[in-house]
């Protein structure tokens, strides 16, 4: 112990002048962000585009002292993954790498002047077409700037994944991110002024208290956003029932409450613990700041879904950079429509899926090298990804089973394998805990009552200890629908309201994945696409899923119901890799040049992903 610290102690004694110089440069913009929060952004007015009024006042109120508790925290955290980087050697090769990204660049502009100029001439054409198009097709009344602005984005994003698609098909990883993030934009951008997915409203408010650290302030417009009767009016026939609540008027305070005893959230108790709101974080930062600099409400709440959609593309392109095979595989589930959509508004479902496919990305390349030793590194991040995956539904729990079938011939030691078991089992009580600790205390609830008035959950475990039999035809007859391969367009295509209805082309999809599922191997699939394997995974998937009918038959659904409420196909998304990975045949040789395929499944997914935002969404702003 003792050397390990005085280990630890040179390795602080080798901090130099260039390492706190980037310390400083990463705590500055948090620095400037509270301050202003603190003495600048309480008193700022801004003036924003409205179809009725295009000159309308807005005031954002600011967290005050609360404002300046976020910066601490954040600054904290920023300092602390600083000096993990420094003491793992990180910090130095993140430096080192960036300076020869740097190098690099410079040389290529010198030695290849004719090449850079020609990239440079690509994108700032691709912007100009975009806005020419647009121009050009879009009228010039107030209510259309939306429309426009959504246009200009979509038009751009078809050249970019073009041009992304040319530049970066030999890596598959970083080709997922960018054209994540670029068709992620647009999604961003072709949203109503309103909320439209699943249960948005009530992540909605979630993500505004992550946004405090101990008093929450609300608005009027706050409190419009996160009331599902204001969700669900009818108000604005360009939208098809939308409503438009971002709306005008000065956005006083309303309300301040203390966080944890108190929130805006309703219909869950859940909302309370920060373990089961750990997906809300990224959006609430995002609002912090947007709020911190006093940016108009409007395009805060489009902030929050840009702090989702960073978090969720930059896990699954860890996720992808991991696996051995399978790129193509984790990358089109990442690209459904549907998938998009929960990546770039409040839900937390994005998160779910993005961590859960990190972890399995990291499992399954320890199942494929069984010579090589497994890191610290990669157990960590097996267990956390599990973990914190998890946390918005407990009802994945199962998936933790995965993670002892990772032999003993991976570790070094007995001893570190049988504290790898431990730490699992500290991580499957931990995650349990969390949903039955509180239920046990305050007892089990009546239930999520948004299922109707008769929903009582007491009532309901009851029911099902003294009809097994019963409520098993009702699981099994779920099932069989559930199940059913051709509900699949619920969670591929679906854009979650049932005015906009599904995206076209899921034929399309769900033949490129079934085929990506066979073609998209390698050697490394032979360990792991055993029958065993299979076995495993086909039982823990099918638990699991029973596990998510019988939560909703207890927490959604009438006692005693023949039949189930609440059971949505989305939620089969984060199951559908581990089975996807598992059922292809290793034995089918993919001899399709490597360029064409990558090129051929990223143009498809492209295609379907812009296709389904514009045929959904934007020519709906400009009806």
């Amino acid at each position: 112990m003792i050397q390990v610290a005085n280990k630890y102690i040179k390795k602080m004694r080798a901090i130099r002048a260039k390492h706190l110089f980037v310390l400083l440069l990463l705590l500055m913009p948090i620095s400037f962000i509270g301050i202003n929060n603190y003495f600048f952004a309480s008193s700022s007015f801004h003036y924003f585009a409205n179809p009725e009024n295009p000159r309308i006042i807005t005031m954002q109120w600011v967290g005050d002292t609360d404002g300046l508790y976020m910066m601490l925290i954040l600054a904290f955290i920023i300092t602390a993954l600083w000096l993990i980087c420094f003491l793992t050697g990180k910090l130095g090769s993140f430096m080192t790498r960036f300076s020869q990204l740097v190098l690099n660049f410079k040389n290529f502009i010198k030695t290849n002047p004719k090449k850079a100029g020609i990239h440079a001439v690509i994108i700032v054409a691709i912007i100009l077409a975009s806005i020419v198009i647009v121009s050009i097709t879009v009228g010039n009344a107030s209510y259309l700037r939306h429309a426009k602005f959504a246009g200009m984005l979509f038009f751009a994003a078809v050249g970019f994944s073009i041009y992304f698609i040319a530049i970066f098909h030999g890596n598959v990883a970083r080709l997922y991110l960018l054209l994540s993030l670029v068709i992620g934009f647009v999604y961003i951008g072709a949203h109503p002024d309103c909320f439209y997915a699943w249960d948005n409203n009530i992540h909605y408010a979630w993500a505004l208290e992550e946004s405090f650290v101990k008093y929450v302030s609300i608005t009027h417009n706050d409190i419009a956003l996160a009331s599902n009767h204001t969700m669900l009016s009818s108000s604005i026939p360009a939208f098809d029932g939308f409503p438009q609540p971002i709306t005008a008027g000065e956005l006083a305070t309303v309300q301040q409450y203390l966080k944890g005893p108190h929130t805006l959230a309703m219909h869950s108790t859940q909302g309370l613990s920060l373990y089961h709101r750990l997906a809300h974080i990224p959006a609430g930062i995002m609002i912090y700041i947007g709020r911190s600099l006093a940016i108009a409400p409007i395009i805060v709440v489009a902030m929050g879904h840009l702090g989702n959609l960073f978090m969720f593309s930059f896990v699954v392109y860890f996720a992808i950079k991991r696996l051995n095979s399978g790129k193509h595989i984790m990358a089109i589930i990442a690209m459904f429509p549907t998938v998009i959509i929960m990546s770039t508004t409040y839900t937390y479902d994005y998160w779910m899926i993005a961590f859960l496919m990190l972890g399995f990305a990291y499992f399954f390349n320890e199942i494929q090298t069984p010579g090589v030793k497994i890191k610290v590194k990669s157990i960590i991040i097996i267990i956390g990804s599990f973990v914190i995956g998890m946390a918005p539904r407990i009802v994945y729990s199962l998936f933790i089973g995965f993670l002892f079938c990772i032999k003993r011939d991976k570790f070094n030691t007995k001893k570190c394998y049988y504290l790898y078991l431990v730490s699992v089992t500290f991580g499957v009580l931990f995650t349990i805990s969390s949903f039955i600790v509180p239920r046990i205390v305050s007892g089990v609830g009546t239930g999520d009552m948004r299922g109707g008035d008769d929903i009582n959950a007491g009532a309901q475990i009851a029911y099902i200890l003294n009809n097994p039999l019963q409520y098993t035809r009702i699981l099994l007859d779920q099932l069989r629908a559930y199940l059913n391969v051709f509900i699949g367009t619920n969670y591929v295509t679906n854009f979650s309201h049932p005015h906009l209805g599904f995206a076209p082309y899921f034929y399309l999809v769900w033949m490129l994945l079934l085929f990506v599922m066979f073609t998209d191997r390698n050697e490394k699939d032979m360990v792991s696409g055993t029958v065993g394997y299979k076995v495993i995974v086909s039982i823990i998937a099918f638990s699991t899923v029973s596990l998510i009918i019988t939560a909703l038959y207890m927490f959604f659904t009438p006692v005693g119901a023949s039949t189930l409420l609440g059971v949505q196909p989305r939620y089969m998304l984060p199951v559908i890799f581990p089975i996807l990975y598992i059922l292809g045949s290793f034995k089918i040789k993919n001899n399709i040049n490597k360029t064409g395929y990558t090129v051929g499944v990223f143009s498809i997914m492209s295609f379907v992903s812009l296709y389904g935002v514009w045929d959904k969404l934007i020519l709906r702003l400009g009806s």
